[in-house]
Formats: structure tokens, C-alpha cells, sequence
């Protein structure tokens, strides 16, 4: 079967989205279920399966029987077997040498060589909610406890350091790798990449180191490349519009003038040897389960989750990344009761506000635990920059924030961050 079966993509405003050319079968979910979890014929009777909801790369089916609650996730095949394989392993592992609450896997098929025709992980159900089902209503205290439970989940992960950015793989599953496994069957080694600029659309087709990659400057130039072919491939088209031609002109403008930069920020030669961790890149309120009064259960999402150089790592938790706002926001100029768009606005800054202030504990907390942490994030600040440019050349609405910073950069005038533009 073809391993791309059931992915397609469809051209929107915001770019290529992936969509389901064909939906999975909730009687055969419910079906592998029943058989992975062992149910007998009485407890098969007393299970439902249901459909839940649809992110961008999955579906998620829940299993409710008498051993418990169980999550189905049926996945788009966006990079065949490398994504489910690479998500297991990081699970295991982190189940092996932390203690990051994670969800259990009882079961998984990184093919779609099965009956449901599609790659899929059974795993445990968290009991609890996503934080941000709650955190508007959380006290103080508890948003800081719960700061404080992540910042001790990021000073685990910094420990996990690999000699190379890629993802984490089973040995056993890498034939490459067939030299640990016949001396460690279990061991969890570093592989190719799994993340979505090396697979969006037609990026999987494309010619491009996959990893394990030395250094920053070799991961990004193949990011550089896979961008520039972007380009290419809207520039030479016959059946490109004209607003297209243009914002690819755009973007390759930029990406030319960036690319004369990477030496600057990341140079080849130097005495000080790159180090690399495990990163979660969506430490969000949805992927940050709770329990009612905000005590942390698990943080979920690991697919995708690579291991990345240490300044890309050591970088604020998205959940509490919000623009900074230093004064508290007084209610009542907001006109809170004539307007519901004035109470938002007011809600917002004020959540503004507050993570303003978490973002200070959240430093304080990881620099107690980890003080190469702090250092790292200290110094890293212009290679995260870069990393942001490099990411927004090719859009609708984040170009003219590089352009301005480039014009800096080439005149020669003082540093300032990307952001303040």
C-alpha cells in the first residue's frame, strides 16, 4: 500500500494544510482497541468508542471501558512510520530516565499495513483537563506552582544531551543503527528528523539532509534549502498567480539576506563544542494537563519533539509567552459593561500582565535548578532571533519585521532584538 494512503493537501491563505482524504473506521478502532486491551466479550459489551476531535496531523477516538479510559490516535501519514516510531521511543525513555508525567502507551502500528489502514498509538487516558480550561479561574499560588512543575520538567529535559540534533528512535527500529541493537535491543538512539518544516507538503519529496546534523549551521542550511526551493518551485510555475509571484519575491529577497548572516551568528569554527538537549516545542495550555485545582498530571504532544541545540531549547514556556505588560491593567477604563470586545481586551492584557510576572518566576525556579539554563538562555538571545527570521521570511504577516531587522543588522547599528519590531 501506498504509504502516503489517505493524506492529502489543500491550498489555503496561510499556506498548504494537510486534510483526510478518507476517515478511519470507528468500528475498526474500536475493534484494535478491544483486542490491544485484552476485553473479554462481557467488558466489549460495556466499551464505547468514540470520535473526540481532529488536530492538525491527528484524530483522536476515546475508549471508555471497564479497565478504564483509553485515547485512540489515529495519525495522517505526513512522515511515514518515522513520526509514530520517534514518538514512542521519546515516551519510553522519558518514562526510563525522568519523571515527566507522560501518558502510558499500551499499544502502536507505525504503518499503515493493518486493517485501519492508518499509523496509530493507544495510549492511557490523563485524567484531568488542559490548563487552559481553568486558568483564567486558578489563584496566584497555583499558577505559580504550576510554573514552577514545568520549569522542572525543561531542567530534565536539558539533561537529556545527545551529540547531534535529530530524534529519538528504538535501535531496533533503525537499520542503521543495527550496531547497538545487537548489543542493546532497548536502547534509544538519535535518528533523522521528525519535525513539520522537513515534511510539510512536498518537503518530504525534497532533496535535503534529514540528520542527525552536527551542528545549528547544518540544520538550518537544510532548512534554508528546503525555503528557497519553496520559492523555486512558485517562481518557475506556469500557474502561479500574481500575488504569489510576488510574496515568493519577496521571501527570497529575504532569505538571501539572512543567509549572508549565518556565519555571523552561527560560525563553523570555533573553540566552544555545541551541546544539544531534547526540546518539547509546544509547552502550551492545551498540551499542559491538570487536575481541577491546576496540580500538573502530564504534559502531552511528543510527537515531533526533537532533540535541538541548547539555545533553542532554553527559551520560555509558550503557555506564559506573551507580550510583556509590566503595569496592571486597570478594569475600569476597559468599560466592562458595555462592551464584551473591551472585556476581552481587558482579559487579555491582564493575562498579559500576569504572565509578565510568571515569566520572572519561572526564570527564578529554573535558575535554582539548572544555572546552565539561565546562562544559556542569557546568552542565546540572537540565535533565537535568528531562528525566528529564518521561520518568518516566507509569510503573510511576519516579513516586514525581518526586513527591518536586516536593515539594522547590514547598516551596522546597534543590536535589538526581532521582537521589538
Amino acid at each position: 500500500m501506498d504509504s502516503s494512503y489517505g493524506l492529502g493537501w489543500k491550498d489555503e491563505l496561510m499556506g498548504p494544510r494537510p486534510i483526510w482524504m478518507m476517515d478511519p473506521s470507528v468500528e475498526l478502532v474500536a475493534e484494535i482497541a478491544h483486542r490491544h486491551l485484552e476485553l473479554s466479550a462481557d467488558e466489549i459489551a460495556r466499551t464505547k468508542t468514540v470520535f473526540k476531535f481532529q488536530g492538525a496531523l491527528n484524530k483522536l477516538y476515546a475508549v471508555e471501558c471497564p479497565r478504564g479510559s483509553f485515547f485512540m490516535r489515529i495519525s495522517l501519514p505526513v512522515d511515514p512510520q518515522f513520526k509514530t516510531l520517534s514518538e514512542v521511543a521519546t515516551i519510553a525513555l522519558l518514562q526510563s530516565r525522568t519523571s515527566v508525567p507522560v501518558p502510558r502507551i499500551i499499544a502502536s502500528n507505525s504503518t499503515n499495513d493493518n486493517k485501519l489502514k492508518f499509523e496509530w498509538i493507544l495510549m492511557e487516558r490523563v485524567q484531568g483537563i488542559p490548563l487552559g480550561d481553568i486558568w483564567i479561574s486558578l489563584t496566584w499560588e497555583a499558577k505559580i506552582s504550576c510554573v514552577k512543575e514545568v520549569a522542572s520538567i525543561m531542567a530534565q529535559l536539558f539533561e537529556l544531551r545527545y551529540d547531534s540534533i535529530g530524534n529519538l528512535f528504538n535501535a531496533k527500529d533503525l537499520p542503521m543503527a543495527s550496531e547497538y541493537t545487537s548489543q542493546k535491543p532497548d536502547a534509544v538512539v538519535l535518528g533523522r528528523i521528525v519535525s513539520m518544516v522537513f515534511f510539510w507538503n512536498t518537503h518530504l519529496k525534497s532533496d535535503v539532509p534529514r540528520g542527525p546534523f552536527a551542528s545549528s549551521k547544518d540544520w538550518l542550511d537544510a532548512r534554508f534549502q528546503l525555503m528557497e526551493e519553496d520559492c523555486l518551485h512558485v517562481l518557475e510555475s506556469q500557474d502561479a498567480d500574481e500575488d504569489d509571484i510576488k510574496e515568493k519575491k519577496v521571501a527570497q529577497q529575504l532569505l538571501r539576506r539572512l543567509r549572508k548572516q549565518l556565519l555571523s551568528f552561527f560560525p563553523s569554527l570555533t573553540d566552544e563544542r555545541e551541546e544539544f538537549a531534547l526540546h518539547h516545542n509546544d509547552i502550551s495550555q492545551h498540551n499542559l494537563i491538570v487536575d481541577s485545582k491546576g496540580k500538573l498530571q502530564a504534559l502531552v504532544d511528543w510527537e515531533c519533539v526533537s532533540v535541538m541545540p541548547l539555545w533553542k531549547g532554553c527559551q520560555i514556556p509558550s503557555f506564559i509567552d506573551t507580550p510583556e505588560r509590566t503595569v496592571r491593567p486597570n478594569s475600569e477604563i476597559y468599560a466592562t459593561n458595555t462592551e464584551d470586545s473591551d472585556d476581552n481586551l481587558y482579559k487579555e492584557h491582564f493575562d498579559e500582565f500576569e504572565c509578565t510576572s510568571l515569566r520572572e518566576h519561572f526564570l527564578e525556579e529554573m535558575a535554582r535548578l539548572k544555572p546552565q539554563w539561565i546562562e544559556e538562555y542569557r546568552k542565546s538571545s540572537p540565535k533565537r532571533d535568528f531562528d525566528l527570521a529564518l521561520e518568518n521570511c516566507d509569510g503573510l504577516f511576519g516579513t516586514g519585521m525581518v526586513r527591518t531587522w536586516l536593515d539594522r543588522l547590514e547598516a551596522g547599528e546597534e543590536y535589538r532584538r526581532l521582537q521589538d519590531f
